[in-house]
C-alpha cells in the first residue's frame, strides 16, 4: 500500500468513525480553529513582547554598565595580582573610595572601605579604615591613609593595603560624592540612624531617623564639625542604607532605570572589572548589608573622635585578628567575639 492509499484509507477510518456531521457542525469547527489560531497567535505574540523585554532589559543594563568610567589601575594588572601570595581563594576583596573636598577646608571625604564577599558569596563585610590612620607605606614610610590617594593614587593605596593585611585586593572603585544626590534622589531618599543632633551646611540632623534626600545628602556627609572617624562612619551608614535599599528593591533587575542611570554617573571602577563581573557584583554586594554580613570598623587606640583629624594608630593586637579574620572568611564570627569592632551607627 502507497503512502498516499494509507493516508486515504485512515481518514476514510476516522471519517466513518465519527458518523455523518451534523447540521451547523462544519462551521463550529470552522469557528473553533479560527478561535485556536486568535489564541496561539496572542499567545505567540505575548512570547515574542516577554523575550523582547527581556532581551532589550539585558542589553539596556550591558550598555549602562559599559558606560561607567574605568581607572588603570597598575596594582591591579594581571601580572601584579598573580605575584601576590595572601588571599584566600574564592573570596573577592574590592576596595571603595569616594572623591570630593569639604568647603573652605583642605580635607577628603575620608571613604576608605574594603568590601569582602566569601568565598560561598553568601556573606561577608565591609572594613572601614580611618583617612587618618597611619600606615607604613612603601616607599614613603609612615603616612596617613588618605594620602596615599594624593601621593600615588589607588595602586599606592591597594599597595598600603595589602602589605598591611596581607589580603589581596582585586578590585577598585571609587565614589564621587557629587553625583551622591541623584543618587539617593532617583531612590527616594535613604533612612539612617543620628547619634547627636549635628548642623551642617544649613541643614539640622537630629537625633535619631533622618530622611537623607537629594537635598541634604551632600550636607549628611560633609559634616565639618564632627571627628574624621565620626564623619567617616556617617558616611558608611549612608553607604550602607543604599546598599540595603538597591538589595530589596531590586532596582538593578526591574524596568525602573533611574536608580542604575544615577549610580552609574557616581562611581568609577578599575579598567579589569568586566561588565559581567560588574553587575554580579553590583547583585552581590546586597548581602554585605543582610543578615550573613557585617560592618567592621578597624581598631585604633585611643579616643579617635576626641582628636579630630589628628593621626590615629592601630591597635595591632586586635588589627592583625581582623586581617586573618578577612584570610579566612570569619569576620562574622570575629564581631561575636569583639563586638566594640562593630561599626556602631546601624542603618535605618
Amino acid at each position: 500500500m502507497s503512502d498516499t492509499s494509507t493516508k486515504d484509507f485512515y481518514t476514510r477510518q476516522a471519517k466513518e468513525a465519527r458518523g455523518p456531521e451534523q447540521p451547523g457542525q462544519s462551521k463550529q469547527k470552522q469557528r473553533r480553529k479560527k478561535v485556536l489560531r486568535i489564541a496561539v497567535a496572542a499567545a505567540s505574540s505575548l512570547v515574542v513582547l516577554a523575550g523582547a523585554l527581556v532581551g532589550g532589559s539585558y542589553w539596556y543594563v550591558n550598555h549602562e554598565v559599559g558606560s561607567i568610567q574605568r581607572i588603570h589601575v597598575a596594582a591591579l594588572d594581571a601580572k601584579t595580582q598573580a605575584a601576590f601570595p595572601g588571599g584566600t581563594s574564592g573570596s573577592l576583596n574590592v576596595l571603595l573610595t569616594a572623591s570630593g573636598w569639604f568647603p573652605r577646608q583642605d580635607l577628603p571625604t575620608g571613604l576608605i572601605e574594603v568590601l569582602h564577599l566569601n568565598a560561598n558569596r553568601q556573606g561577608g563585610a565591609v572594613i572601614s579604615f580611618p583617612a587618618n590612620l597611619v600606615v607604613d607605606v612603601p616607599g614613603h614610610g609612615d603616612m596617613r591613609l588618605g594620602e596615599t590617594l594624593t601621593v600615588g593614587g589607588p595602586s599606592l593605596m591597594i599597595r598600603t593595603l595589602e602589605k598591611l593585611t596581607d589580603v589581596r585586593i582585586e578590585h577598585y572603585s571609587k565614589m564621587d560624592y557629587s553625583g551622591l544626590p541623584k543618587v539617593v534622589g532617583a531612590m527616594g531618599g535613604v533612612y539612617v540612624n543620628v547619634p547627636y543632633p549635628v548642623t551642617s551646611l544649613g541643614f539640622h540632623f537630629h537625633a535619631g531617623r533622618n530622611h537623607i534626600t537629594s537635598a541634604n545628602a551632600l550636607a549628611y556627609v560633609r559634616q565639618v564639625a564632627v571627628s574624621q572617624v565620626t564623619r567617616t562612619a556617617l558616611q558608611e551608614n549612608l553607604f550602607r542604607a543604599i546598599l540595603h535599599k538597591i538589595a530589596n528593591q531590586r532596582y538593578f533587575v526591574a524596568t525602573d532605570w533611574h536608580v542604575l542611570n544615577a549610580v552609574v554617573r557616581a562611581v568609577s571602577v578599575d579598567s579589569d572589572l568586566s561588565n559581567s563581573q560588574l553587575e554580579h557584583l553590583a547583585l552581590s554586594l546586597g548581602r554585605l548589608t543582610s543578615s550573613s554580613g557585617v560592618s567592621i570598623d578597624v581598631p585604633t587606640v585611643g579616643a579617635p573622635d576626641a582628636g579630630f583629624n589628628q593621626p590615629i594608630h592601630l591597635d595591632r593586637g586586635l588589627a592583625r585578628k581582623l586581617w586573618r579574620a578577612i584570610r579566612d572568611d570569619s569576620v562574622a564570627q570575629l564581631a561575636q567575639r569583639y563586638p566594640s569592632l562593630v561599626t556602631p551607627i546601624a542603618p535605618g
